[in-house]
């Protein structure tokens, strides 16, 4: 056979090993081992190759029903295409090599198979001096567990780079991933996923516009916004900025902003550190929101376990409870803990309590506070101290009632109950006790109080008579029972005395004894109070507002699209 036939051979690098250029010097050992029929037209230097042919070249072998050479370096094989190694096989119906263009096409149900590589795909180009292969129309590729579908697949074997920008199906393991455009680089065994893309699983589907995909670590990364819903229950689902996932731990961290919607909970902050499986985790710069129940906690860093349902808040802590066009409640706090059960929340404990607000008037400070909501009512603990304008209450524990989430029903007293009513710097009404109850109004004002239990007080009273001088009269009294009747909870309207009352009137002079203003253990703490800082944290659920109706839009976007 004519040298210049050898040329058709060529071809057989590509099939043999795509990784290699192009090398005229090969033609050299190529021996054609069969053909039924060899056939060469004198007019146009045209040669065929017809029936069982068979052409050799080192370790490489090609098959096919007939080949056709031309003279201006075009070779064509036709029918049942066969090009083997020990590394590779390659099956096609026509092949098609221009030696002048350095391109390959191989067409008709193409199938490249190398060691764990499998590659179907209509047409498959290749073109030796760049380097760059290009499958077309029905491709798929499975490498290992992986199983990729697209209709054009390129790889770059300069950069061992296989990408695509027309959509694709990616099936590994569990998953199945869709995103418009994507890369994949099979020596470090990742893939870098670009828009629109949808990952699902048995438990949850993940929206993103760009992920990485390390498939020797499994873990995935996130680079833009993305979304995981809980395919059980769509309502709870996890927002990310960006972060890094990791699949076999089912554990997500994060630097960024990021939200956990949870059962009509949300869980919002920075610094994120999620475990799926246990469904608990860590969280700096802390916004938690019960959005049935309107609270929201705001806090520097915490952990939950949803699971057991008990979450854990840290440092610089507010709980607010929000009323629409009225006053929300504050409670300031070190540390929270929050028990959920059934969905909701059974208690909320705050230790230490710096500061409780219901409004502008009445505040509240003590060392623990235990909040039930379906009980409606607060327990405070550890020495608290009540404030009502210019009232004072103590007492070792301190229970509040409420008629619904902002107005107070009852107060109870437990132990050492001690009611001060400040007049001036000096002088204040006090009455202490075992036990106090105290009773509201329906704007939150205290109105009458009831003190049991070797009950005793000091009142001040003005006596308009001349015969005193128009002078201030202390009233010290003891009973078993003392009844106090407040106007408009600002003075003490109306008192009663019961079970073995005991008083005794003094007049207000200069030679009175300091001693008799006042009672045992009386405390005036009024610098122990605290400010409520609600403009700033107004300011803050303003913020976090405005980061909520984003984050909304940005989900609608992304799941619009799929």
């Amino acid at each position: 056979m004519n040298s210049k036939y050898y040329s058709l051979l060529i071809i057989l690098l590509f099939f043999l090993n795509i990784e290699n250029s192009f090398n005229k010097n090969l033609q050299k050992s190529i021996k054609l081992i069969h053909a039924d029929f060899i056939q060469k037209e004198d007019n146009d230097d045209t040669v065929f190759l017809i029936g069982h042919v068979h052409i050799k070249h080192k370790e490489y072998q090609l098959f096919c029903d007939k080949a056709i050479y031309k003279k201006n370096n075009k070779f064509y094989g036709y029918g049942n295409v066969q090009l083997k190694s020990e590394k590779n096989k390659i099956f096609s119906q026509k092949i098609e090599y221009s030696e002048n263009m350095n391109n390959l096409k191989a067409s008709g149900k193409v199938i490249l198979v190398q060691k764990n590589l499998k590659l179907t795909a209509n047409i498959i180009n290749y073109n030796f001096k760049k380097k760059f292969f290009k499958a077309i129309q029905n491709v798929v590729l499975l490498l290992d567990e992986l199983k990729l579908y697209t209709n054009i697949l390129e790889y770059d074997l300069n950069f061992n780079k296989i990408f695509y920008k027309k959509g694709s199906t990616l099936f590994y393991k569990d998953y199945n991933i869709y995103s418009k455009e994507g890369s994949y680089f099979p020596l470090k065994k990742k893939a870098k996923l670009k828009y629109e893309v949808k990952l699902i699983s048995k438990n949850y589907t993940v929206y993103s516009n760009s992920i990485e995909y390390l498939f020797l670590i499994d873990k995935i990364k996130f680079y833009s916004p993305t979304i995981v819903i809980n395919n059980n229950k769509i309502e709870n689902f996890f927002y990310a900025k960006s972060g890094n996932f990791f699949i076999k731990k089912n554990i997500f961290l994060s630097k960024e902003y990021c939200s956990l919607h949870y059962n009509d909970k949300i869980i919002k902050g920075k610094y994120w550190f999620f475990d799926y499986k246990k469904k608990s985790g860590f969280i700096k710069n802390i916004f938690f929101e019960d959005k049935k129940k309107g609270y929201f906690f705001i806090g520097d860093n915490g952990n939950f376990d949803l699971y057991s349902g008990l979450i854990f808040f840290k440092k610089n802590i507010v709980f607010i409870k929000i009323k629409p066009k009225e006053d929300s409640f504050f409670i300031y706090s070190d540390k929270i803990k929050i028990n959920l059960k059934n969905e909701s929340i059974l208690s909320i404990q705050f230790f230490p309590v710096i500061g409780f607000f219901l409004n502008e008037e009445l505040q509240i400070k003590s060392y623990s506070l235990i909040y039930e909501p379906s009980n409606k009512s607060i327990q405070f603990n550890g020495n608290p101290i009540f404030w009502i304008k210019n009232q004072q209450i103590t007492g070792d524990s301190i229970f509040i009632h409420f008629k619904n989430d902002f107005f107070l029903d009852y107060l109870k007293i437990m132990k050492n109950a001690f009611y001060i009513k400040k007049i001036n710097s000096k002088e204040f009404n006090q009455i202490k006790g075992e036990i106090m109850i105290g009773f509201f109004d329906k704007k939150n004002v205290l109105e009458q109080i009831l003190i049991k239990g070797n009950a005793k007080s000091i009142i001040f009273h003005y006596n308009n008579s001349s015969l005193y001088n128009n002078k201030k009269i202390i009233n010290k009294s003891s009973c078993g029972i003392i009844y106090a009747n407040l106007e408009k909870g600002k003075k003490i309207k109306k008192i009663f005395f019961l079970e073995k009352s005991n008083s005794e009137l003094f007049l207000l002079s200069n030679s009175i004894f300091e001693k008799n203003l006042f009672l045992p253990q009386f405390s005036w703490k009024e610098k122990e109070k605290s400010k409520n800082k609600k403009h700033l944290i107004y300011e803050k659920i303003k913020k976090y507002r405005k980061e909520s109706l984003e984050e909304k839009k940005e989900i609608e976007k992304l799941i619009k699209k799929k």
